[in-house]
């Protein structure tokens, strides 16, 4: 792709999310491809997904061209800070879980759901705290909004004023991230992009534990540790074979080679380094976004499995009419409290399953209930 292409590939990636947004016949093709990347049942994501990273291409593509750098700082320096950034915003929505669990007197490992006007959920380990905000400046400026579109504002009188301010957070983080990408070659840009795209959707609508979010810090961390490896791949796709030299940090040679030498090469030094013990250090330094990797995930289901209770599920349903009745789903106990009533049901359904069947049952029934953890049930 040359230079000159990237503000074409940008308008041509926005348009496509438009026609998304104002199309139907495409949620077919394009549902299914991206719902394991974003994360979501609504295709919302998917027309965020084609516009930022149109955004991200064109924006990235006049900095470079008019050279537009106001702190005189590197494309790595604005990288670590997108990384902090989304560390920060992460945590802040954690927070935010807390809080609106502390203040409602209900438990923290569980998935809260506010039922009207329209169903929104949100959990420690898939937060939709910002999304919320989100939705609720989307709200004010696109008017008919299509269904198939969550936008998620129900859950908006919930946030703290002072987080609904941290918002600004993200607008910040976007240009960090597109100051990133900027006197980047090919393919380590698009890959950054690429997964940069899928960061900052998923900061908004997942938090901090999202697989999108996930993405995007594995991106970070990938140019980070290893751009000037995967580098080697950028003059295969310009086809142009003396683009790149290609250094080894052993030093044992400089020269220009192809995609497969290098490959070649690097493993050849590998195994003897290995052998060796030589340049471990090296290694490491290649190998630790991978590892930061393996450390989330493990993380994210050590926690999740950790606070599941599989024994029954608990819902809480706050302030309920008179009328509920969930004796359909094996309802083993209730405590009746003055602003909730608290149900224990049998274990012997799919959590996601139970969710969306009891916001169906619950609404215009109550203002919000809550469903406890059973990540066992999806096996």
């Amino acid at each position: 792709m040359k230079y000159d292409n990237y503000y074409l590939a940008g308008i041509i990636l926005i348009i496509f999310g438009a026609l998304i947004y104002f199309t139907s016949f495409l949620d077919l093709i394009i549902r299914p491809l991206f719902q394991p990347l974003l994360m979501g049942s609504s295709k919302g994501k998917d027309v965020l997904y084609f516009v930022i990273f149109g955004i991200f291409l064109i924006f990235s593509r006049y900095g470079e061209k008019h050279n537009l750098n106001w702190f005189n700082k590197s494309n790595d320096f604005y990288l670590k800070l997108s990384l902090v950034l989304i560390l920060v915003i992460g945590v802040i929505g954690i927070l935010t879980e807390v809080y609106i669990r502390l203040k409602l007197n209900l438990p923290l490992e569980t998935t809260f759901v506010v039922v009207e006007p329209k169903m929104t959920t949100t959990s420690i380990q898939h937060s939709h705290v910002f999304k919320s905000v989100f939705g609720s400046i989307i709200v004010l400026l696109i008017k008919n909004i299509p269904s198939s579109i969550h936008v998620g504002n129900s859950l908006a009188p919930y946030i703290p004023n002072l987080v609904k301010y941290c918002f600004v957070l993200v607008p910040i983080l976007f240009i960090t991230m597109i100051k990133s990408v900027e006197n980047r070659s090919l393919f380590p840009k698009l890959l950054l992009i690429f997964l940069l795209s899928l960061g900052i959707i998923g900061i908004m609508d997942g938090g901090l534990f999202a697989t999108p979010t996930i993405a995007g810090i594995y991106g970070i961390l990938i140019i980070m540790f290893n751009e000037y490896l995967i580098d080697n791949v950028t003059p295969v796709l310009t086809k142009n074979k003396e683009s790149t030299k290609y250094l080894d940090a052993s030093k044992q040679y400089t020269e220009v080679s192809s995609l497969k030498d290098n490959i070649s090469k690097d493993l050849a030094i590998f195994r003897d380094n290995i052998s060796q013990r030589k340049h471990l250090k090296y290694y490491f330094k290649i190998a630790l976004p991978h590892l930061i990797l393996i450390l989330i995930i493990i993380l994210r289901f050590s926690f999740v499995f950790a606070c599941a209770q599989t024994a029954y599920y608990e819902v809480d349903i706050l302030e309920p009419q008179d009328n509920i009745d969930l004796n359909e789903y094996g309802v083993l106990s209730v405590k009746h409290l003055p602003d909730r009533d608290i149900y224990y049901l049998s274990s012997n359904h799919n959590e996601m399953k139970l969710l969306n069947s009891l916001d169906n049952h619950l609404n215009g029934t109550c203002k919000a209930f809550t469903i406890s953890w059973n990540p066992y049930s999806y096996f």
